[in-house]
């Protein structure tokens, strides 16, 4: 009996972690498992870049050489209601001397969109990040809470029917 009282509770516990875990990648990745994605005809020059955060299919892009910003975010299928697109970043690796520096540049997506300004072609290797509103954080922060009452309560149960 106490053996499979403390089975059933390794089980619980270990399932409550793997969710807090697997829940817990959505601020970074935009959730789920890696993903590559080719976008282009047989023969077309191609780059590799990288698309994270708040879009439907973060991933590694193999895109046509001319691919700017918006196409980008639009192969990933379009931004989540909650992406913050006044503050996406392209991180870009550049060359100056005889080091590799990484460069950070910001965009405002929102004013591309309706001001009609010119949207950055992108490079190589760049990666693209398209962050969250600070509301999604705290929504994450109280799932792991949620998480750890529940196996907390769950532990707890099993402990006072052990007493019994």
């Amino acid at each position: 009996m106490l053996r499979k009282l403390i089975l059933i509770l390794l089980l619980f516990v270990s399932s409550a972690f793997a969710q807090l875990f697997e829940g817990g990648t959505r601020i970074i990745t935009g959730g789920g498992s890696s993903a590559y994605y080719f976008v282009g005809k047989t023969g077309e020059l191609t780059i590799t870049v990288n698309l994270w955060g708040f879009v439907r299919n973060p991933g590694r892009y193999e895109v046509p050489s001319s691919t700017d910003l918006v196409q980008l975010i639009s192969y990933g299928g379009g931004p989540l209601k909650e992406a913050k697109l006044k503050d996406v970043k392209i991180i870009r690796n550049v060359r100056e001397d005889s080091t590799i520096v990484e460069k950070v540049i910001k965009v405002n997506v929102e004013k591309i969109i309706e001001d009609g300004e010119p949207s950055p072609i992108l490079l190589p290797g760049d990666t693209v990040v398209v962050p969250g509103g600070s509301i999604d954080v705290i929504k994450d922060i109280l799932a792991i809470l949620r998480d750890i009452g529940l196996a907390a309560g769950g532990i707890a149960a099993i402990i006072n029917v052990l007493r019994r």
